[in-house]
């Protein structure tokens, strides 16, 4: 399921509002510059506020994510089950 930040946003599928978002959390996801156009596109959706309000909520997701990958969290099932999660690959045990 990796290859899902990589692909086009299917056609319809979100409203602009939520693309712009979708586009954002991505490259911020990866790391990437906000290009200006990625904070326009927001800007035409969002006050100054609520697109702090974004990036906050985005950024706090990503460290709370990489929280979880750091120290393995495991999932039980019936919380795998209601999110449908998928595994995410975890990079092996460190050696002693």
């Amino acid at each position: 399921m990796s290859h899902l930040l990589d692909d086009p946003l299917p056609e319809g599928m979100f409203a602009p509002a939520e693309e712009a978002i979708i586009v954002f959390a991505r490259a911020s996801t990866w790391m990437q510059p906000i290009t200006d156009e990625m904070y326009k596109n927001l800007a035409e959706h969002f006050s100054t506020q609520q697109i702090m309000e974004i990036s906050f909520t985005v950024g706090l997701d990503q460290m709370i994510s990489r929280f979880h990958a750091a120290v393995r969290t495991d999932l039980d099932g019936v919380t795998a089950e209601a999110t449908n999660a998928c595994a995410v690959r975890i990079p092996g045990m460190p050696e002693a």
